[in-house]
């Protein structure tokens, strides 16, 4: 078992941490719309299997449905917040995947601890009419950018429309737009080699069967099965940094925040002159154990461009459960490779990356609770063990 660490009350504890990436999501077989969705699903548990063995991978039974039992075991006992991403994925899912619907079900089982996010695709003006009052009724503090259909879809950010939207949204209290955020089986052509850690081969995890041809799912109102194409891989849609620049640039008051595989840490570093520009080191930090010294070295750089006043922490559960790579960021120590090119993390900066700087973008209170009882909840996080179902 590992070494207990207490950074409580000023000595060497867990901070108050904020997951910023978290996924409620449904990928039942009966949710799944043909082969695309029983395939998609079939990758993000074979990626799961690779970047979280430990102490055990989640069932395929299990990982398909996040319920709030599961929420509070996995995630609300390592962390004191969570932001629910959606992505919806239309065209893979009947009734959505990570759906803002369920979102808000799984928020009322855990109320005050858990950010609800709105959804928002650029190709799709119809949704986004009355995005202020969408973001008033469903208490949205961010929205999501991302195709609502199939999650290989690229976005363009250049939609005439976009700019007034945000400017509605971020009046109505979602001042925070997600881009390049979203549950990933394979990341987008464009990223780095870092980032391709545990993603499954062409035709690698093959799904099991789940019906017969004739029981195939019919879309509503329709005759026509589900299945619009062939399933295959789906990376996700790439980012336009240069989109990003020009919307960001536009919109001075909205922040918005980048995964940090959605585009070259190289692009990233040159988008840091932006003060409203963030990145969420989800897909960095998994790549901390397969691929140590390229994911040092991006965290390094991003973190000598942006500070750690504009990085964040993030899981993608259920792709990850929080608790190790919590333990991860707080022992992490650059590789002998990169030793005196990049200064350690101190405890200000393990602070700020883990819930500081959510905190602040999201506007969430600490918690008041005494230091004994906030240690005492997250001691299987602490000790080492994962907190049983």
């Amino acid at each position: 078992m590992e070494a207990e660490v207490d950074r409580c009350c000023g000595g060497a504890g867990v901070p108050f941490v904020v997951d910023a990436q978290v996924h409620g999501w449904d990928g039942r077989p009966h949710n799944q719309a043909g082969p695309a969705g029983e395939q998609f699903v079939a990758d993000l548990h074979h990626r799961h299997r690779m970047v979280d063995p430990s102490p055990r991978p989640l069932s395929a039974d299990v990982f398909g449905l996040v319920t709030p039992d599961a929420l509070g075991a996995h995630v609300l006992s390592a962390v004191d917040r969570a932001v629910l991403v959606p992505a919806t994925f239309d065209d893979l899912f009947v009734l959505g995947f990570a759906a803002p619907t369920w979102h808000a079900e799984l928020a009322e089982e855990h109320p005050g601890r858990l950010v609800l996010v709105g959804e928002l695709d650029p190709a799709d003006r119809a949704r986004a009419r009355g995005i202020g009052a969408q973001v008033a009724r469903g208490g949205f503090r961010a929205l999501t950018v991302l195709p609502a259909r199939r999650p290989e879809t690229a976005v363009s950010l250049r939609t005439p429309w976009l700019r007034r939207t945000l400017i509605r949204a971020e009046q109505g209290g979602a001042r925070v737009v997600h881009l390049g955020v979203a549950p990933t089986a394979r990341p987008p052509l464009s990223a780095p080699d870092w980032a391709h850690a545990g993603v499954v081969q062409g035709g690698d995890a093959a799904p099991r069967p789940r019906w017969p041809s004739w029981a195939e799912p019919v879309r509503a109102g329709s005759a026509l099965p589900v299945r619009a194409r062939t399933a295959g891989p789906l990376p996700a849609g790439s980012v336009d940094v240069a989109e990003v620049r020009e919307l960001a640039a536009a919109l001075p008051r909205v922040r918005f925040v980048l995964g940090a595989a959605s585009a070259p840490t190289a692009a990233l570093l040159r988008l840091a002159r932006l003060p409203n520009v963030y990145v969420l080191l989800t897909d960095l930090l998994i790549a901390l154990r397969r691929n140590p010294v390229p994911a040092a070295e991006a965290l390094g750089e991003l973190l000598a461009a942006y500070g750690p006043d504009r990085l964040m922490f993030g899981s993608g559960y259920p792709l990850v459960r929080p608790a190790r790579l919590i333990r991860d960021l707080m022992t992490f120590r650059y590789p002998d490779a990169l030793r005196g090119r990049f200064p350690e993390l101190d405890d200000d900066v393990r602070e700020a990356l883990l819930g500081g700087t959510a905190a602040r973008l999201y506007d969430l209170a600490a918690p008041q609770a005494p230091c004994t009882e906030m240690h005492r909840a997250r001691s299987p996080v602490l000790a080492g063990r994962a907190p049983r179902r």
